[in-house]
């Protein structure tokens, strides 16, 4: 017998077959690409600080405070992750934004718009693909979560669809983040490197000049002569750990502030599908059979399917409190691996 996942995973399959059809588009539509970010932060900030190091990072008239930024080959690195994940940060940030107007258009709007010009014998199926030519020409995206959670449920009809569904995004949030915590990982990591490099280099450049030394006397000189280069490594070693702490702070920030109003926005659609559109749509086509002359043994039906619809919105405010505690659940492993981890890593 087949399991509800695996038909679930079945209607998945047949709506990505007849994406044209049923208006689902595979792909998580506040998702974005690697690659732009890393592209366009490596020519706009690496490639310029590095050429900064390379010609003027060794100047002595080269001022104190652009040494912190330039003064080292490692610098230039941390401010390629800095800069990488704040652009996708800022990139996700704005189709999130742009989720959210689609959202708001789409159940405000219109769904009811649909709703009311829909004939009387229309059926979910024909009402989904009238809802998807209506969106497109308010230039929706066909990836849009309610959209796609629209096209779902009125092509198939099946309440595991939603649970199945719900899951399904908040994996993909999770997995859209990967870049930005690599980088808060890797920006400290990257200052722990340029400290061991400065500091083995100012020992190097220190032992060098002990074992040139023949004499007692020349040691003053030999002092005099290398201190500056034993004090330059030493400067590269703090400074990137300074540059590193700086700026891993404020990304740390705004990737879980951005995180948090996406996980907002997630609970927020849960709570308007569960609580008005699907009630909403159920209450639809109850009506219209009612409309279209169907019997009094009908009428008992109907009112069996009262019963049926109390169960189904307990069941679904069920699920919306286990989908809120799995995200508080998140929530907290995000935590404990962002600050209890990286403590224990470092003892």
């Amino acid at each position: 017998m087949e399991t509800k996942r695996q038909a679930t995973e079945r209607a998945h399959q047949g709506n990505s077959a007849n994406g044209l059809q049923t208006g689902y588009q595979p792909g998580y539509p506040i998702e974005q690409p690697f690659k732009l970010p890393l592209v366009a932060s490596a020519l706009l900030v690496l490639l310029p600080a590095l050429l900064i190091y390379w010609f003027w990072g060794d100047s002595s008239t080269f001022p104190r405070s652009l040494k912190l930024f330039f003064g080292n080959w490692i610098s230039p690195i941390i401010l390629w992750f800095f800069a990488a994940s704040f652009f996708h940060l800022i990139l996700k940030r704005g189709k999130l934004r742009n989720e959210q107007r689609q959202t708001r258009l789409l159940s405000q709007r219109l769904l009811p718009t649909v709703m009311e010009e829909s004939d009387a014998d229309a059926s979910p199926v024909q009402l989904s693909q009238q809802l998807l030519q209506t969106a497109k020409s308010k230039g929706m995206q066909a990836n849009n979560l309610l959209l796609t959670r629209l096209m779902l449920f009125l092509n198939h009809q099946e309440n595991d669809v939603d649970e199945t569904f719900g899951i399904k995004e908040r994996e993909l949030m999770r997995g859209s983040y990967s870049l930005s915590r690599f980088m808060v990982w890797a920006i400290p990591i990257m200052g722990f490197i340029g400290t061991v490099w400065g500091i083995s280099n100012g020992i190097a450049h220190f032992s060098s000049a002990m074992t040139a030394t023949s004499s007692v006397g020349d040691v003053s000189a030999m002092l005099k002569e290398n201190l500056p280069l034993v004090t330059n490594s030493l400067a590269t070693a703090f400074d990137t750990t300074l540059l590193a702490l700086l700026l891993s702070i404020p990304l740390m920030m705004i990737m879980i502030w951005l995180e948090k109003q996406e996980e907002s926005y997630l609970i927020d659609l849960e709570e308007n599908w569960f609580h008005l559109i699907k009630p909403k749509l159920v209450q639809h086509y109850h009506l219209m059979s009612a409309a279209n002359g169907v019997s009094a043994g009908a009428g008992v039906a109907a009112t069996n399917s009262g019963g049926h619809e109390a169960a189904n919105e307990v069941a679904n405010e069920i699920k919306l409190l286990s989908t809120q505690i799995k995200a508080l659940q998140e929530t907290m492993e995000d935590l404990y691996e962002t600050v209890f981890a990286s403590k224990l890593g470092k003892k």
